[in-house]
């Protein structure tokens, strides 16, 4: 149980520290030949990452709001939103991977039950034939005991 626990916390950690979404765009001409195949990848930012983007975000408001700069102030308003929803973005990530996490490991564990109760009826019918078998050859052997 102690090593489920610790697979699932390195998968969270994996998870959260390393998302990369990967969109092919594919390109045809008129006939569906392909042209071309276009791939963008997008790398989730971490939390951490995420928050010292908005960290640095509201440093640059501030900065700009001190020096009354209206055009900065708007940009880092804009640069502060935008970071603010990577940040949010990020946090649900990680909430998400971890709930995966906790139904994958869950689902292992009702499963090894499910194999574990098998087991135990498989072994069940086994002893069950097996000391059959040994009345039966016991009876038989009394049998031809009495026929001599």
């Amino acid at each position: 149980m102690k090593k489920t626990i610790l697979i699932a916390s390195s998968a969270i950690l994996l998870i959260a520290t390393s998302c990369k979404k990967q969109e092919q765009t594919i390109v045809t001409d008129q006939n569906n030949d392909t042209v071309a195949v276009v791939t963008t990848e997008t790398k989730t930012l971490t939390e951490v990452d995420a928050k010292a983007a908005v960290d640095k975000a509201q440093a640059d408001l501030d900065a700009a709001i001190k020096k009354g700069d209206k055009q900065a102030e708007a940009a880092a308003r804009k640069t502060l939103a935008d970071a603010n929803t990577a940040w949010n973005d990020a946090k649900t990530a990680v909430g998400n991977a971890a709930q995966d996490v906790k139904e994958g490991v869950d689902n292992a564990v009702d499963k090894t039950k499910v194999a574990a109760q098998d087991a135990k009826q498989d072994m069940k019918e086994a002893t069950k034939k097996a000391t059959e078998d040994a009345k039966d050859a016991y009876n038989n052997a009394l049998e031809k005991a009495k026929a001599k």
